[in-house]
């Protein structure tokens, strides 16, 4: 149906609490939305920072490619917090772009 979550609808998602299919929810979202699986997730470097700020990350380099300097995970192998991170940051991106 191309509807897209907003960033609002992740930030929900990403409660604390229990929730069973939280992690294949970010997963179809990074799929459906940006075409994106398996490698494509950035590890967070500070831990601290629940959502860091995954826009100034060039995401565009494959996951191959030594030199872009950023390690990439597996979605099903990050944690849920830095999954949801670059979902939230990959949203955001979304929605200032279409302003």
């Amino acid at each position: 149906r191309n509807l897209t979550p907003s960033p609002i609808d992740v930030e929900t998602i990403l409660k604390p609490g229990r929730l069973g299919r939280r992690r294949s929810l970010l997963r179809r979202i990074l799929s459906e939305c940006f075409d994106l699986r398996g490698k494509c997730v950035p590890r967070l470097v500070d831990r601290k920072n629940d959502f860091r700020n995954y826009n100034e990350v060039d995401l565009g380099e494959p996951a191959e490619d030594a030199t872009s300097g950023e390690e990439l995970e597996f979605t099903t192998k990050c944690t849920i917090e830095e999954l949801g991170s670059f979902v939230l940051g990959k949203l955001r991106e979304k929605f200032v772009a279409s302003q």
